[in-house]
């Protein structure tokens, strides 16, 4: 059986913090969306939404610099 990985609210807020460092100077993402956590059977994760309520693709506005940064975080966050 496979252990469950559940985000502590730190590691949350840990990643609500840097994201938001990385996209500080993108006018496209900054201040236009929220994330929401939720639990998987495996593990937690997050999805994004736009002012709308609408979920966002937010690699898709992402410069190349930021695409890397987000990706280091994605793939680090509940480390």
């Amino acid at each position: 059986m496979v252990a469950k990985t559940i985000a502590s609210t730190l590691q949350k807020e840990n990643f609500k913090t840097k994201f938001a460092e990385i996209i500080k100077e993108n006018t496209k993402l900054k201040d236009q969306y929220s994330i929401q956590f939720f639990e998987t059977a495996q593990k937690s994760n997050y999805s994004f939404s736009g002012r709308d309520g609408k979920s966002i693709n937010v690699l898709s506005s992402l410069t190349i610099d930021e695409a890397e940064k987000y990706k280091i975080l994605k793939s680090s966050w509940q480390n």
